[in-house]
């Protein structure tokens, strides 16, 4: 029973990421947020920005780097936590980082009562496969990783920043290169992609 909400920019949605909790029943204003994705990036202004519209909108955050936190606190927090938002940064750094054994427990969070929401590489995660990001993101940065096989948990492909800067040339070459073969979906920098209990909407 999946509650995703995927993003390509958490701070530009700010009406959608309303109208998509408005619809859920909450017992906590807690997010375990996890920035972890923007380690290895030197510009991370955006992460800050998605933390800075959560707080205004009256979330309390459990800021939390599952690359620098033992196997046993990742399980206690992801297990505990109500709503997952994982940010934005380097895709394939942030699948290596959480298949260092936490992708059953992810899995089994978001197909059962976990409200997930996902930025950019954190909502690209959670497709059948990550390569077709490679033009848009390093693979050099994730030397650990040994496949790019992703959480599996939406059968779709998220391709967020559709016709943005920086990422215009990068976008639109992925695009070219991948939009017969795989079913992607292109959102821009103002646009959410909900899914609910498979539902797929794009708002």
């Amino acid at each position: 029973m999946e509650n995703i909400l995927v993003t390509s920019y958490l701070a530009g949605i700010e009406e959608q990421f309303i109208e998509f909790i408005s619809k859920k029943e909450l017992t906590s204003k807690e997010i375990l947020f996890i920035p972890t994705a923007g380690n290895v990036e030197n510009y991370t202004d955006y992460i800050d920005e998605g933390i800075n519209l959560l707080e205004k909108l009256g979330y309390t955050l459990n800021i939390f780097d599952i690359s620098n936190e033992s196997q046993k606190k990742c399980y206690q927090e992801i297990a505990n936590a109500k709503i997952i938002c994982i940010s934005g940064g380097n895709t394939f750094y942030l699948l290596q980082e959480i298949k260092k054994n936490l992708v059953p427990l992810l899995k089994e969070k978001l197909n059962n009562d976990c409200l997930y929401i996902g930025e950019s590489a954190g909502g690209i995660i959670l497709a059948e496969d990550i390569e077709y990001n490679k033009i848009m993101d390093s693979t050099s940065l994730a030397p650990e990783l040994k496949d790019y096989s992703g959480l599996g948990i939406i059968d779709f492909y998220p391709l967020p920043h559709y016709i943005e800067e920086p990422f215009t040339e990068k976008v639109q070459q992925t695009f070219r290169k991948y939009h017969k073969k795989i079913k992607l979906i292109p959102i821009n920098n103002k646009q959410a992609i909900f899914v609910d209990d498979g539902k797929i909407s794009i708002i």
